[in-house]
């Protein structure tokens, strides 16, 4: 416990306090950045790209790069449940992943599916 104390008391070097300072600023703003881009993106959402707020997720609508299914995932891109909501499917803890299944249930009663809709 004593030497816990010594380290306590010692002052930080300038170098690495100056570091730690610039650290600390560098997500200054950054939640205010994300309330624009929501408030600017209102067609597409973090949900698209699994959650992942670090992702492309303005562009998944059009481009998907980083969609959840896209070929650049990113590392947050990893949670099963959060890529399936992405889909508009969601599944049981228990569930099987059973995506086709899951996929063609959720078509069933999509209007855009379903020719003789266009005539309503």
């Amino acid at each position: 416990m004593a030497q816990t104390r010594e380290l306590l008391d010692v002052e930080p070097d300038a170098a690495v306090k100056e570091a730690f300072e610039d650290a600390e600023k560098v997500n200054e703003g950054s939640q205010e950045q994300l309330i624009e881009k929501l408030e600017q993106y209102t067609n597409t959402s973090p949900i698209l790209s699994g959650g992942d707020i670090d992702a492309a997720w303005e562009d998944a609508d059009d481009v998907g790069e980083e969609a959840a299914g896209g070929p650049n995932p990113t590392p947050d891109q990893d949670v099963v449940e959060e890529i399936a909501e992405a889909y508009g499917v969601t599944f049981q803890d228990n569930q099987p992943l059973n995506m086709i299944e899951k996929l063609e249930e959720r078509d069933e009663d999509r209007w855009e599916l379903n020719p003789a809709s266009a005539d309503e």
